[in-house]
């Protein structure tokens, strides 16, 4: 995976703005597949909640490939040719050269793109190869679920060519896709970015949490990908919620998030767990209650 800082200090709007960018350009590289193109990860958050507070941002592009529908397409050496003239190359990092992993300089911020594609197996890991030794896509549980569950967006974003202006639609997981992947990425990794990430969209989404909440039960109740939506509420109940061992408050979610934020004076610090605590308990509850059980 691409470096994930874990200090908010550590990111900026001019690298938020570089991946905005670099998005554009690579919807624009993959031509006639670009509809099947979803965003997940750190620059959703951007579109989610774009209202102040403004998002930390991100530092990397995180997209799921429809293996389906590329295979059904056109030649890939198309495909790799287009992204090589937009400039894309492939990562490198230690000596090794990926192939997941492109790397776009904008503006001399460099930003890793990953292609990632769905698997219904958590414990499948490794690459899925698209074109040889040149393109593959790195498995990541239940990401196919933004396939249907997404949101749209145009981004205008100035080109670094000095070409101008372009405009692109982009398509990412809306709210409760991207929650509950979230969610399911605290239970195989921690990362503190990963909790500040699903509190901002929780906090400031329109109408969250209830609004979250609703559509979740909803989709709980319609039985699609019912099973990792459970896994996924089940992860936050085990890092944000009171349990007959735990004040919630106490728990590595919270913690998690101060750590982020670096929050030191410590009755600020003891607040903000009690607030991200009950803020993810309620959301918890309202799902429940909504017929997700």
């Amino acid at each position: 995976m691409a470096e994930k800082y874990n200090r908010a200090a550590l990111y900026s709007g001019e690298a938020t703005l570089a991946c905005e960018v670099t998005l554009g350009l690579l919807l624009e590289a993959f031509g006639s597949f670009k509809e099947s193109l979803r965003l997940i990860g750190g620059l959703v958050p951007r579109y989610l909640a774009p209202a102040e507070p403004a998002h930390i941002g991100t530092t990397d592009v995180d997209i799921v490939l429809d293996v389906q529908v590329l295979l059904a397409g056109e030649d890939y050496s198309s495909l790799r040719e287009q992204l090589k003239k937009a400039g894309f190359q492939r990562f490198e990092k230690d000596g090794k050269v990926s192939t997941w992993q492109w790397q776009l300089v904008v503006n001399g911020v460099p930003v890793v793109v990953e292609f990632l594609v769905n698997s219904d197996n958590p414990n499948e890991k490794g690459l899925v190869p698209l074109d040889g030794e040149e393109i593959s896509a790195c498995r990541i549980p239940y990401a196919g679920m933004v396939k249907d569950w997404f949101a749209t967006h145009t981004v205008r974003f100035e080109r670094p060519d000095g070409a101008g202006i372009s405009t692109e639609t982009i398509r990412h997981a809306d709210a409760a896709a991207f929650v509950a992947l979230k969610a399911l990425a605290m239970k195989y990794r921690h990362e503190p970015k990963d909790v500040a990430d699903l509190v901002h969209v929780l906090q400031n989404y329109d109408g969250a949490p209830a609004s979250i909440a609703e559509q979740y039960a909803a989709r709980l109740t319609a039985g699609e990908y019912a099973e990792p939506l459970q896994l996924a509420l089940a992860t936050l109940e085990e890092k944000f919620c009171t349990d007959q061992h735990t004040a919630g408050y106490l728990k590595d979610g919270p913690g998690r998030y101060v750590q982020f934020y670096e929050t030191t004076d410590e009755e600020m610090r003891v607040l903000e767990l009690r607030e991200v605590s009950g803020m993810v308990t309620e959301f918890v509850q309202l799902v429940r209650a909504g017929g997700g059980r």
